[in-house]
């Protein structure tokens, strides 16, 4: 970065400093805006509000409609040589969750105990703090007197909660201009909770499949439930739908090993790079943060193993994951339930295809006699991935370390999943995700970011944007 660039980023900075108190008013604005996918509550007021927001900016922007929800897509001209996507969600989960304390929509500011002041509501962290704070980012970038340091195109959906089933043929439609773009950038609040940033290079792909066993040939009520004493002479759609789940796993101990033939083919191993990347976190990688952050759990399924060998097994291997099971009654009530459904997930490794996990899921029911369970596709995508050999991955790397209060990790990829392989692998266009500041319990109770947080969050992505136009 220049001596001039680093002035100019100085400036910036204090700027996002005077103006911070309107930039968390303006996220809990937003915030208080529901904006549900599932059932479509406030999406259209929050499409329309995240287009103001932009336009507030000096850009073009226009609501692309689907079949569900509209695209908000824009394009900010800065005059510069660089251009970027800003990828972003507006639509959050429901929050229906027993245990929040204050109204999910509330937005309210709540001292947390080992945090500190933070805004607790739907959205918070996953991610309309994170959209808010990139658009007021700009903002003050502006209110300073300069003009952003890239070109932005903006593609924020309102679907990503639902599996992005318009953002395929949105991003086909205008590959044109999106392909010219140096990055897609989605900023993320990266910091744990010891205080250590983690910048991740890509995302595992997903599967969600919907599993449903009735009464038919081979037996059990096909019209009706029926009363539970008749149990003892009609088979049972839910039985048969637990064992069929059982036939994928085995169990030992805590331990699970998937035992779906063919389910792990084509997975390839570490790069040399990323090899590279696993051998630093030895000494920083801590299993206890983990555990603490994901709901106190008591240890992991692989007992004897731990360091990079634990970390090989999170990001490297494809995992099944049974996300629940509806049938009959959930309280008092005797019957035999005509209809069972269970709810799974799969996350996909380089180099699998979801077309493959599914085939080999189908193949595994027929070949155990369950071939009566019908097996619906609720959405999928595969893998992304970037490399610190790409300028955007490379620069926002250098940014956070520059600007982190605390350790940086970078890993070869997050164990979850989002919709940038339609950038990645259909455009070409490298990815950029992570940054500063500290949020969680995303799609649970008492979803939280931290108001300090949100000002490191901000100030990451500002230094981003200019060590990225630098280079």
């Amino acid at each position: 970065m220049t001596e001039a660039l680093t002035r100019r980023l100085a400036e910036q900075l204090a700027q996002i400093d005077r103006d911070f108190d309107r930039h968390v008013g303006e996220v809990q604005r937003f915030m208080r805006q529901p904006s549900v996918s599932s059932d479509s509550w406030g999406i259209q007021e929050m499409a329309s509000m995240v287009a103001d927001k932009i336009r507030s900016l000096g850009a073009e922007c226009s609501l692309v409609e689907t079949d569900k929800h509209p695209i908000v897509y824009g394009y900010l001209d800065a005059g510069a040589d660089k251009t970027i996507i800003f990828y972003e969600l507006y639509d959050v989960q429901p929050a229906r969750e027993a245990g929040w304390i204050v109204p999910p929509f509330d937005a309210e500011i709540v001292d947390l105990a080992g945090h500190g002041p933070s805004i607790v509501g739907r959205g918070a962290a996953n991610s309309k703090g994170c959209l808010i704070g990139f658009l007021s980012t700009l903002e003050a970038i502006q209110r300073s007197g300069h003009n952003v340091p890239v070109n932005i195109i903006f593609v924020v959906e309102g679907e990503e909660e639902i599996g992005s089933p318009s953002l395929p043929g949105f991003v086909r439609e205008n590959a044109a201009q999106l392909r010219s773009a140096e990055c897609v950038y989605q900023p993320y609040f990266g910091e744990n909770a010891s205080g250590t940033t983690i910048v991740y290079l890509g995302f595992k792909g997903m599967v969600c499949l919907e599993l449903t066993c009735e009464g038919g040939d081979w037996g059990g009520p096909r019209e009706r439930d029926v009363h539970a004493m008749h149990s003892a002479w009609i088979g049972s759609p839910a039985w048969r739908l637990v064992q069929a789940l059982a036939s994928m796993k085995g169990m030992r101990d805590a331990s699970e090993a998937t035992t779906i033939p063919g389910f792990a083919r084509s997975v390839r191993p570490p790069t040399p790079e990323e090899v590279s990347l696993l051998n630093d976190l030895k000494n920083s990688f801590d299993e206890a943060v983990v555990l603490r952050e994901q709901g106190d759990a008591k240890c992991f399924k692989w007992a004897r193993l731990g360091g990079v060998e634990l970390l090989k097994k999170y990001l490297y291997e494809p995992s099944l994951n049974l996300n629940g099971i509806a049938s009959g009654y959930s309280s008092a009530g005797t019957i035999l339930p005509r209809q069972a459904k269970a709810r799974l997930d799969i996350r996909l490794v380089p180099d699998m295809e979801p077309s493959q996990a599914v085939d080999s899921v189908r193949k595994h029911l027929c070949d155990q006699g369950y071939e009566d369970i019908r097996v619906d596709v609720m959405q999928a995508y595969p893998p992304s991935q970037s490399s610190l050999a790409e300028r955007p991955a490379d620069a926002l790397v250098r940014s956070v370390r520059e600007l982190a209060p605390g350790p940086v990790q970078v890993w070869p990829r997050s164990a979850g999943a989002a919709p940038h392989y339609l950038f990645t692998k259909g455009l070409g266009v490298p990815l950029a995700f992570g940054g500063l500041g500290h949020g969680g319990k995303s799609h649970s109770a008492n979803e939280y970011v931290t108001v300090e947080g949100l000002r490191r969050h901000e100030r990451g992505i500002c230094g981003f944007l200019y060590t990225l136009a630098s280079l």
